[in-house]
C-alpha cells in the first residue's frame, strides 16, 4: 500500500474508517458545519447531482449559507469496497433535499469515492444518481 508510514491497514479498519467519515460528512452537512466538511473533503473534491455538480468550495458555501439543506436523508444498502488507498462507498439514500428553495425528493444510488492522501481518508467524489420507480 502506498502509506508513507508503511503501516498495514486491514481492509475491514478501511471500511470502518471510511464509513465513520461518510456519517460525519452527512451529520456536517446537516449541521451546516463548514469546517467538518473542510475537513472531511479533499480540495479537488467534486460532487454530482440531478441539476449540477459543485467542487468543493460551491459546495461548502451553498450548505453554510442555507441554499442547500438535508430535510430527511435515509440509507441502506450500504457497502465499502476497498482498492488500496482507495475506497468505493456505494448506498441507496432516500432524501429529501431543499437546493436554492426548490425540493428535491427521491431515492437516489449514491457512490462516493474516497481516498487516503498524507496519512488520512478524504472524500473525493460524490455521485448521486437518482432512480426511478418501476
Amino acid at each position: 500500500m502506498d502509506n508513507p508510514d508503511h503501516t498495514q491497514h486491514l481492509p475491514i479498519d478501511v471500511e470502518k474508517q471510511v464509513r465513520q467519515l461518510n456519517d460525519e460528512w452527512v451529520k456536517a452537512m446537516v449541521r451546516g458545519d463548514g469546517e467538518a466538511l473542510d475537513r472531511i473533503m479533499a480540495d479537488d473534491f467534486f460532487f454530482t447531482y440531478p441539476l449540477e455538480g459543485d467542487d468543493k468550495a460551491q459546495f461548502i458555501s451553498d450548505v453554510t449559507s442555507g441554499d442547500l439543506k438535508i430535510e430527511h436523508i435515509t440509507r441502506e444498502q450500504c457497502s465499502v469496497r476497498v482498492f488500496g488507498s482507495t475506497a468505493v462507498l456505494t448506498a441507496r439514500d432516500s432524501a429529501t433535499w431543499l437546493y436554492h428553495g426548490r425540493e428535491l425528493s427521491g431515492q437516489y444510488k449514491i457512490i462516493k469515492v474516497f481516498a487516503e492522501r498524507a496519512g488520512r481518508w478524504q472524500l473525493c467524489a460524490v455521485q448521486a444518481c437518482p432512480m426511478q420507480e418501476l
